[in-house]
């Protein structure tokens, strides 16, 4: 019974937001033609995340340890540790990446 009173609810709201929204048609359309920019530098970004971390593990010689358990107190602490190998020990580790990232974002900007 709940899930008809939230799906009229729901058909409600839509039958509103689309009167709503043909008067608002061009700033629907900017926001979409924005928003299809910003999922195309996601895409090639995501591409290229994994070779980059795979190679920065590599520069910074980290070799993470087998059981770090499920909490977040553990995930962040070996993020940590990560970030600050590549931050204070080797720089130039960090710095490729993150010049890579610029290379990629560069034309969707």
């Amino acid at each position: 019974m709940k899930l008809i009173k939230v799906t009229l609810v729901f058909s409600l709201l839509a039958l509103v937001f689309v009167a709503q929204t043909e008067a608002q048609n061009p700033i629907w359309e900017k926001w979409l033609a924005c928003n299809r920019i910003g999922t195309k530098a996601l895409g090639s970004l995501l591409r290229e995340t994994i070779p980059t971390v795979r190679n920065l593990l590599n520069c910074i010689d980290y070799n993470p340890p087998t059981d770090i358990g499920n909490s977040y107190l553990s995930k962040l602490k070996l993020y940590y540790e990560l970030l600050k190998r590549g931050a204070l020990d080797k720089t130039q580790c960090l710095i490729v990446p993150l010049k890579e990232s610029v290379r990629l974002l560069r034309p969707y900007v």
